[in-house]
């Protein structure tokens, strides 16, 4: 469900206008607005009910206190409110030159659509961002040392969070440094060669043969300044520690595919087959596809490459057996996450014995822990976007009906957006749902309950009836 007022291009009547204009003006008079932080300094836009569908935003609007922005607010009822994340000298100004900018809040914008999940619903959509924003909020609190008084958290009243940051120490900070923040809580160009140092080896001489012993292992860099490392290190230790223990508690059969797919789909991103000519690759793919069990080196020998090649092709065409390998690093895995000694030499001091299935591990870690924001995972442009305008908390969302909510942590850990942003009553109204009705449309769900609606005449709560209208799926009847 796109809740954005660019995809509402169905017309909306004067009616439908007038009655929307009319619920969100009780709701204003109702509701005590909570201004934002500094808001005098900031520069306010507004979208309205009169030129919707189509966006036109009135902006460079400054209030030089609550009482008059609340007024405007009440009086010209705006379908969309915001405000800038930046402070200006003179918010008011015609242009952004002459608004002087004297810095800008740290805002991260999670959005259900940038998401790689495919929800079934719009509430799964919902629940799925909330969890990429509860990461979001351990990095900025554990890896960023923010404190929680300095950190608001907002439904936007559609399909995600916004995250504002008003330390004294960000807003300063200009698009180039505010894009390494998103590139950090990514992971983009996070390399693994950087976040471990190598393991170290000795080689003992034994009669005729050189025997190489391991002398220390591989170890995340983290560690060596802090026990139990920080930032990305730490988390890819208890990601580690976390896969160990539950693979090692499923049976044989699941854990052994689990792993064999896990080191499938690593392999296969390292390969590299373009140096070898398409003969060849044939030939390999040939020999393999008739006799399963030919060897790598037998079929080197016959082709003349060398064996890593042979390897490479097998695993490009998903015909390398992983499985006989993954077996027994799964034992050792098991006989690992069962010992407290080889688990805290992870958790504790970031050691890694077994880099061939824990190089896997650390990707798969890096990859689930990663923020998806946008472009580059978040909403790259508007944590970049020093003058960007964002929307106002305790306002109305003009393409849902709900309300925009400011939340505490407490208060985010157990909120439910589909039941606590929902302001409208549940007296029941009447409403034309228009044609074409769109599949994401067709189904409403709002405070537990579930509304299916059909082109034509419609009866539902209000709340959800001005859901549709909203959307631009329905007319006021």
């Amino acid at each position: 469900m796109v809740l954005n007022p660019k995809d509402n291009k169905n017309p909306m009547n004067f009616r439908t206008k007038n009655f929307l204009r009319k619920r969100f003006q009780d709701y204003y008079n109702s509701t005590d607005l909570a201004m934002p932080h500094d808001f005098i300094r900031r520069e306010w836009g507004f979208i309205f009910f009169d030129q919707m569908p189509e966006v036109v935003m009135r902006r460079h609007k400054a209030f030089s206190s609550g009482g008059e922005a609340a007024e405007y607010i009440r009086g010209m009822v705006p379908a969309h409110l915001y405000h800038s994340a930046a402070y200006y000298e003179y918010p008011g100004a015609g242009t952004m030159k002459e608004k002087q900018w004297q810095g800008a809040d740290l805002i991260f914008d999670l959005d259900a659509d940038h998401l790689p999940q495919v929800p079934r619903s719009y509430a799964e959509m919902l629940d799925n961002v909330k969890n990429e924003t509860m990461k979001l909020l351990d990095f900025l609190l554990d890896d960023f040392g923010f404190t929680e008084d300095v950190i608001s958290i907002v439904f936007s009243g559609g399909r995600g969070y916004h995250i504002h940051v008003h330390d004294p120490k960000v807003l300063s900070l200009e698009s180039a440094e505010r894009r390494e923040i998103v590139d950090y809580v990514s992971g983009t160009g996070l390399m693994t060669d950087f976040l471990f140092k190598p393991a170290k080896h000795k080689v003992y001489a034994e009669g005729k043969f050189g025997k190489k012993q391991l002398e220390s292992s591989k170890r995340i860099s983290s560690f060596d300044d802090v026990t139990g490392g920080f930032g990305w290190g730490k988390r890819i230790s208890q990601y580690i520690i976390h896969f160990m223990k539950d693979i090692s508690q499923k049976n044989r059969e699941e854990a052994v595919n689990e792993m064999v797919e896990l080191i499938r789909d690593y392999q296969s991103k390292k390969v590299s087959t373009h140096h070898i000519s398409p003969d060849k690759e044939e030939l390999i793919i040939r020999m393999k596809t008739e006799d399963d069990k030919m060897g790598l080196k037998r079929i080197a020998d016959a082709v003349r490459i060398p064996v890593d090649d042979v390897r490479n092709v097998l695993i490009k065409n998903n015909l390398m057996n992983f499985k006989r390998e993954t077996t027994v690093k799964l034992n050792k895995i098991r006989n690992m996450a069962q010992n407290p000694k080889a688990l805290e030499m992870i958790g504790k001091k970031g050691m890694i014995d077994d880099p061939y299935i824990f190089d896997a591990v650390v990707e798969k870690a890096i990859e689930n822990n990663s923020i998806n924001l946008g472009s580059a995972h978040t909403d790259e442009p508007v944590t970049a976007d020093i003058k960007r305008l964002i929307r106002m908390p305790s306002s109305l969302h003009g393409g849902s009906g709900m309300k925009v909510v400011p939340l505490t942590l407490p208060e985010f850990k157990k909120f439910e957006p589909l039941n606590d942003a929902v302001v409208f009553s549940s007296r029941e109204i009447d409403i034309e749902v228009i044609s074409p009705l769109k599949p994401r449309n067709s189904k409403v769900e709002m405070k537990g309950k579930s509304f299916t609606v059909s082109e034509g005449i419609n009866t539902l709560p209000e709340y959800a009836a001005i859901y549709l209208m909203c959307r631009g799926a329905a007319e006021y009847a």
